[in-house]
């Protein structure tokens, strides 16, 4: 039997001078290591796209401290290896001591004996899972297109009868559906509404299912805020879509697991059912305006047309310098490029004499228009300084010519034949008319041409709108005109329209889009606001310190800048997760509209007096219908039971971005998305095990990445890899089978095994009456948990304040329902609240039988653990929780109570897991080995000073003694017992032993002891985690490469241990934000200015100039110091008093350095060990 600790022997610095060693050797020494990690990886690597500073975080990037004695010691004794030996030994033995005493692995084993044995078969399980995925996405495909289908009949119906909404129509708004309003009354019966909200409150219920609160009863809408309701165009559409409300219940009827269906109008508003009020559909509540438009959602952009080429050119002359048409400008690039999806590509090229692209390395080419890639465009956009000086003039001919030349270029890049290509042209003037030029640089047509003009009304009239209209139509473009930023959505929206008429036109092939992974109505640049919150709430408080005590928050200064180096340097910042933001996709199809022909008459030009009426063709959009699908209900039907420890589900896109993998991180600081979260590609997450700089990935897997995502829709490869867990602290170096199978030619499922851990229990499948009924009687009054977030049995709604509860009540319906269904799942609409049997649910029948099985063979374990003796004086790690875990989720457990003054025993509960602990997974990849798992806790810092991260549960601050429980006949694993202690029991044992008490007189007679004063004991484990360093220190997260960071350059020296680096792909950087400032509003010429400023001082001179005749007038004597002259004279006596204190208090080191969130990478050290076996002394002899 063995264990994972070692014992690491230090020789304590106080003891180095007596050997002529000074600070400078240890200096030396570090700089040594320093320079040896160095030489492992070099300090460079490339951001998604871009090329940015490398960032490293190092375990080992500290400061030595100099705990040097200036007086010299005498030469402490050498601990000898049997000593070492022995005491290694006695903590090995009291770990198996305590095991064999509480855990009763005989008992287990026993239980198991008659247990069913199988061979994990990863081709099974990925068989399974696809079955499972496709028939979901086929219902909720045909939920969407029975949306479509009424939306599209409705809309003709209405067209054809020439149906008009009630002159006194409202419509249920979705912002305040809780709140009993008032009537308006306009000024006359002729003046139209400007409110067409109803007035009625509607009651309104929480639910944990569609996390919200809603009204299953009816449906609500939520309307842009560009967008006016009562306009009778869009009351139109309002009114006969409340007929979706018969299909969104029939819909929700057949299924009660769908989440919200909807229907997103082009005219700028969302139906969508159930009625929810918008405000608790936000996760992240901030302040901030309202900026959600379905219309520019990636479902909708994606249903309304096929992959898209955009090339924005903008204007960069002295004209558009510093103006309000270079801010119009921006918001509008901003608008375009968040309304594409990741499936178009895009750029962005400025010019003037030159063209060129803001980032240099996306110059000739165009890139997915991701989030991050858009965010790094505008950022650039902002801080750009042409290489060429500024001057009035523009070269458009020249810019059309390369734009036009690279969109060919992009044309034989593999494209969609379907792939629409446009040039989007900003500019506040237009001096020739490029028809001609358009023509011969495209004589196909096929690049489609959008002129923005940024007009000035106050400026020059030039020919920009006769040769705008010319050119853009002949390109089957158009031409628009921007005065305010408030016209920037809507013409973003009718670029979009006019991209979406090829599809409309064909009227045929209908898509079906499945989204990529999104957090439902969140928008980045919430997460972008709310992080600017967050540092003026800092600026605040930083103010308030000074205010409070000057010296003291000066001397404390630093603390915002060694806060912020934290974050940004070493990626130090808190990575959970406070809020669920509800990720999810969404399956959509668009909406036609039945119009297809248009009759519009228009006046001619050349004869004044008479009309024309010609017939065009319409292609128009009615909307996009769609039903959300959140990654926490996907979980639930995907067989994770079934992987095992250490075995992997990852779902992907057909871009290769994640949807679903454990080891995405979408949040930090706790509540704000990480601007990448949607673009986390598998080889972000999957990484190979051979060591690469970052973004140079090797190429067996890019080959791998190919084959999987683009060449064959199913197939299995093997392949070396570094399997990461615990928070992203631990890695396993091991070769891992990869099985995947395309699903509806969109997803790509991966099931991921390693080689090890095979052969495990496999108990029957179905769930009989009688199984049932015994498992009732064995959980039923113990302790027990089961994973929290697998599907057992579950109601849609949840009932119950535990999952363990829920368990039991649908155990005792299957033992006294002979006839019992494993799912219900058609919801019956009634006045009446259904009672808990009429209740909506469904179950894993699979694993409710395993779970069940599992529980009976462990009934003797546990009423061997309620027999004994639950006082637990003897054992020297005191109080102690003895538990059983296995692959079902089942966890059962006992506490073994012991006069402890360090922590009361923590209940079982806590780690219900399973399989998916990281002590289970460190267990199960070194077979009967007593693992002792140490957590490793979420590090990092808040962005406020005054805010510190959620206090870490007991499941990171006890430590784990875990070994895997085998069968007793046969090759394979039933699961993993042993037992939870508190690690300063730990600290206090290996002290006892380390440094008894010698009994000798003479203590040159005494054995040499770690004393702490010449020796000091270590206790690490195969990851060099400090599992006990003897000290009073309560923080745990401790390595020995940080904490004693000479002792690991010896052990690197003596390859004891060898560094493995582990690339962060998601991470998240603090660069310094622009605070350029620019004109928001269009300059008033000087002659204006002039002209009010002499008017102003007019004014204020006949107003004097009155009140002086008036007194003359009068011949009453004016007093001076009336009581206004008085209370003025002593409010600006106070202003001025304040302001010198302000002044004398202020110090510049109060502001903090404002900054903007940006993706980047990082990596970080992780230490393997290479012996396990080796025993090493470390001294500096």
């Amino acid at each position: 039997m063995n264990s994972n600790l070692f014992f690491m022997l230090l020789y304590l610095i106080t003891c180095v001078e007596a050997k002529g060693v000074n600070k400078n050797n240890v200096d030396a020494i570090r700089k040594s290591y320093e320079e040896h990690q160095s030489h492992i990886l070099l300090n460079k690597s490339r951001a998604k796209n871009q090329n940015v500073s490398f960032k490293i975080t190092n375990e080992t990037n500290i400061k030595v401290k100099d705990t040097i004695s200036k007086k010299p010691i005498d030469m402490p004794r050498i601990i000898s290896r049997e000593q070492i030996k022995k005491w290694a030994h006695e903590v090995h033995e009291h770990l198996y001591e305590i095991e064999r005493k509480i855990v009763r692995r005989d008992v287990l084993t026993k239980g198991f004996s008659d247990i069913k044995i199988e061979l994990r078969n990863g081709t099974n399980i990925l068989e399974k899972a696809a079955k499972a995925l496709e028939e979901l996405l086929d219902r909720r495909v045909k939920a969407a297109e029975a949306i479509m289908r009424r939306a599209e009949e409705l809309s003709a119906y209405n067209l054809k009868n020439k149906i008009q909404a009630p002159l006194n129509y409202t419509f249920d708004h979705s912002v305040d559906l809780d709140v009993l309003k008032k009537a308006q009354p306009t000024e006359s019966m002729w003046e139209m509404a400007t409110s067409c909200k109803s007035l009625n409150k509607i009651k309104l219920q929480s639910s944990s299912h569609f996390n919200a609160r809603v009204s299953l009863e009816t449906s609500s809408v939520h309307v842009v805020a560009e967008v006016f309701a009562c306009d009778p165009r869009v009351q139109q559409h309002l009114y006969w879509s409340e007929g979706l409300l018969a299909t969104f219940r029939e819909n929700y009827a057949q299924d009660a697991t769908l989440d919200f269906q909807y229907m997103c109008s082009a005219k700028g508003f969302l139906r969508h059912y159930p009625a929810a009020l918008w405000q608790s559909l936000y996760n992240l509540n901030v302040e901030a305006e309202d900026v959600y438009d379905c219309r520019l959602r990636p479902w909708y952009v994606s249903a309304s047309g096929a992959p898209r080429d955009v090339l924005i050119l903008l204007d960069a002359s002295g004209s558009m310098d510093n103006s309000s048409n270079q801010v119009i400008a921006e918001i509008f690039t901003s608008t375009l490029l968040n309304a594409l999806t990741d499936d178009d590509q895009v750029n962005v090229l400025r010019f003037h004499l030159v063209v060129e692209s803001p980032i240099s390395c996306f110059n000739e080419k165009l890139v997915p228009a991701n989030h991050v890639n858009s965010a790094a465009m505008m950022s650039a956009l902002k801080l750009q300084k042409m290489l060429q000086k500024m001057v009035n003039e523009s070269l458009i001919g020249d810019a059309l010519a390369y734009a036009v030349q690279l969109l060919k270029k992009q044309k034989n890049l593999k494209r969609p034949q379907a792939c629409q290509q446009a040039i989007v042209l900003v500019t506040d003037s237009l001096y020739y008319n490029y028809t001609t030029l358009m023509r011969q640089l495209d004589p196909e047509g096929k690049i489609r041409l959008f002129v923005m003009w940024l007009h000035d009304l106050n400026g020059l009239r030039d020919y920009t709108r006769l040769y705008g209209d010319a050119v853009s139509c002949e390109r089957d473009g158009y031409f628009a005109e921007f005065i305010t930023h408030s016209d920037v959505t809507e013409q973003v929206i009718k670029i979009l329209r006019v991209l979406e008429r090829p599809l409309v036109a064909q009227r045929k092939k209908r898509l079906r889009v499945y989204s990529d992974v999104y957090a439902n109505i969140e928008d980045p640049r919430r997460g972008e606001f709310h992080w600017e919150q967050k540092e003026s709430a800092e600026q605040v408080y930083r103010y308030k310190q000074l205010r409070r005590n000057k010296e003291k928050f000066l001397k404390d200064v630093s603390n915002n800048e060694s806060n912020m180096f934290n974050l940004d340097k070493k990626g130090q910042y808190f990575e959970g997760e406070n809020i669920n933001y509800r990720l999810q996709v969404s399956v959509a199809v668009p909406v036609f509209e039945s119009t297809t022909v248009e009759n519009i008459t228009i006046m001619l030009d050349e004869e004044k007096q008479r009309n024309s009426t010609r017939t065009y063709p319409v292609n128009r959009l009615l909307g996009v219908a769609g039903v959300d699908i959140p990654l926490d209900h996907l979980k639930l039907i995907l067989p994770y039971y079934l992987l095992g420890a250490g075995g992997s589900l990852c779902l992907l896109d057909h871009r290769g971005n994640v949807v679903l993998h454990n080891s995405t991180k979408p949040v930090f600081d706790g509540d704000i998305l990480r601007p990448g979260y949607r673009t986390v590609d598998f080889l972000d997450v999957e990484q190979s095990a051979i060591d690469h700089y970052a973004r140079h990935y090797p190429q067996e897997w890019l080959d791998f990445r190919t084959a999987l995502v683009i060449d064959k829709a199913k197939g299995f490869r093997s392949m070396y890899a570094k399997s990461i867990y615990d928070g992203g602290m631990r890695v396993m170096l091991e070769m891992r089978d990869y099985h995947w199978q395309r699903v509806h030619d969109h997803y790509t499922l991966i099931v991921s095994l390693p080689t090890y851990n095979l052969y495990h229990a496999a108990p029957g499948a179905q769930l009989t009456q009688k199984l049932g009924e015994q498992a009732v009687k064995v959980l039923s009054g113990t302790d027990f948990s089961v994973h929290p977030d697998w599907l057992y049995c579950r109601h849609i709604e949840p009932r119950f304040d535990s999952r363990e509860l829920e368990v039991l009540h649908f155990l005792r319906r299957r033992r006294d329902e002979p006839n019992f269904a494993m799912q219900k799942l058609k919801n019956l609409f009634s006045h009446k609240a259904p009672t808990l049997f009429e209740k909506t649910y469904h179950c894993n029948e699979e694993l409710m039988a395993r779970l069940s099985h599992e529980a009976i063979i462990t009934r003797r374990w546990s009423l061997e653990h309620e027999g004994r003796e639950q006082d637990c004086a003897t054992c020297r790690l005191g109080s102690i929780t003895a538990f059983f875990a296995s692959e079902s989720g089942l966890t059962r457990w006992h506490v073994y109570h012991a006069a402890s003054s360090h922590a009361a025993p923590v209940e079982g509960g806590v780690w219900a897991r399973g399989p998916l602990e990281a002590w289970y997974r460190h267990a199960s990849a070194a077979p009967d080995t007593l693992v002792v798992h140490t957590p490793v806790p979420p590090v990092g810092e808040m962005r406020n000073t005054d805010v510190k991260p959620p206090p870490l549960g007991p499941q990171w601050q006890w430590f784990t003694a875990a070994r895997t429980v085998p069968h007793p006949a046969k090759q394979g694993t039933i699961g993993v017992a042993g037992y939870h202690f508190h690690p300063k029991h730990l600290d206090d044992f290996l002290e006892s032993v380390t440094n008894a008490h010698c009994n000798h007189e003479d203590e040159t007679q005494c054995e040499p002891q770690c004393d702490h004063i010449n020796w000091s004991c270590v206790l690490i484990d195969d990851a060099g985690w400090i599992v006990s360093d003897q000290t009073n220190s309560n923080e745990r997260r401790k390595h020995l490469a940080t904490e004693h960071p000479v002792v690991m350059k010896a052990l690197l020296n003596e390859s004891v241990f060898k560094v493995r680096w582990v690339h962060d792909y998601q991470g998240v950087c603090f660069p310094p934000k622009d605070e350029k400032l620019k004109a928001a509003a269009p300059r008033l010429p000087s002659i204006i200015i002039s002209l009010w400023s002499s008017i102003k001082i007019i004014v204020y001179a006949s107003q004097n100039m009155i009140y002086f005749m008036s007194l003359l007038m009068t011949g009453a004597k004016a007093i001076g110091d009336t009581k206004l002259e008085r209370e003025k004279r002593r409010k600006r006596l106070q202003r001025d008093f304040e302001r010198e204190k302000y002044e004398q208090l202020f110090d510049e080191r109060v502001l903090i350095a404002r900054t903007r969130v940006a993706t980047c990478d990082r990596s970080r050290p992780i230490y393997e060990l290479q012996f396990p076996k080796r025993l090493v002394l470390v001294s500096p002899y």
